[in-house]
């Protein structure tokens, strides 16, 4: 599974950190026609809430979803909270848990109060202060 956190603050309305992820799920439901589905996917981003994931199969916003991890099995339901359509064929799908459940994903959640200043983040290069290197200076020509 591929897992990098999001780089940048977290806008106002999201309750939860989201962690750029891939994970293997097979997605069942309804369509419109009340004929069950299921189809193989996978997450593009995901949170303690819900996630974003890619779908060939026509979804509606407020539609119940069930969501099958491949690898370890668990199940989770969830409702269509945005879809939008993408290039080839496929469509973004959110989806929200009828109830928090980050350890469905199987990640570790960055603490609410991270952010890419963190010392920890990958996105902070700078050195502290305090171990930066002293500066030098070096003479360029001999011009008087």
């Amino acid at each position: 599974m591929f897992v990098e956190t999001e780089k940048g603050e977290l806008p106002v309305s999201r309750r939860t950190q989201r962690i750029f992820a891939r994970v293997l799920l097979c997605v069942s439901g309804k369509n419109k026609d009340e004929m069950p589905f299921a189809e193989d996917t996978f997450t593009i981003a995901v949170n303690a809430d819900g996630g974003l994931l890619q779908l060939r199969k026509a979804v509606r916003k407020g539609q119940r979803l069930s969501l099958l991890q491949t690898k370890s099995g668990q199940q989770e339901f969830c409702i269509v909270a945005h879809v939008e359509p993408i290039e080839g064929g496929f469509t973004s799908v959110r989806v929200q848990f009828l109830e928090p459940h980050p350890e469905f994903w199987h990640v570790t959640f960055p603490p609410d109060d991270w952010t890419t200043r963190h010392p920890d983040s990958k996105f902070n290069k700078r050195p502290p202060l305090r171990d930066a290197p002293a500066a030098t200076c070096v003479l360029l020509s001999n011009c008087q």
